[in-house]
């Protein structure tokens, strides 16, 4: 039986390699985003089935960090995924890609439900080498990211944030956080 006891952990924080692995996200927007960079700097394969992105993640499309694939979620897209995020806007949506990418064997993060996720990323700081994670067991995400801030200002690290940390610091300092969304053009 699950515990919710605040010394007990439900996530193991590890570190997983998933260079040259396909790692699947569904959906394009913000937390799509985010999900992306830290991907491609862990150098995975990644692949973003969403009809539309962000500006930022269309960056990251045109300059062949990431897949995309432009079409609404179908099952044999699982295919060979090793990793599956599911961060659409439709928490059913994403229970059913999660329990179809879980039954094909792949590792799920379900950004809508750390219940239904056997996979969770932390807030992260790197710099100099060293990567620091901070996570709350799937509770708090936003209170995991302001814990990584604090660290950072505490060591005075702050331009060491990996580019998820830094955009996130950004639209809370210009207060601008807005999804822009991105219709790829023929």
């Amino acid at each position: 039986m699950p515990s919710n006891r605040p010394d007990k952990l439900r996530f193991l924080p590890v570190g997983l390699d998933v260079r040259r692995k396909n790692c699947l996200i569904v959906g394009g927007g913000n937390v799509g985003t985010r999900k992306a960079h830290s991907l491609v700097r862990a150098e995975a394969n990644v692949i973003v089935l969403s009809p539309t992105v962000t500006g930022e993640l269309a960056k990251l499309i045109e300059a062949g960090h990431v897949r995309w694939i432009e079409d609404s979620f179908r099952e044999e897209l699982l295919e060979g995924a090793f990793l599956v995020i599911a961060v659409t806007d439709d928490e059913a949506q994403n229970a059913e890609i999660s329990r179809l990418a879980g039954h094909r064997g792949a590792l799920v993060c379900d950004a809508s439900s750390a219940e239904r996720s056997g996979v969770i990323f932390g807030a992260l700081l790197h710099d100099d080498g060293v990567t620091v994670a901070v996570f709350t067991d799937g509770r708090d995400p936003a209170k995991a990211r302001r814990t990584r801030d604090r660290i950072a200002n505490f060591i005075g690290k702050e331009d060491g944030l990996t580019t998820e940390g830094r955009s996130e610091a950004c639209r809370r300092k210009d207060g601008k956080g807005g999804s822009r969304e991105r219709r790829k053009t023929e």
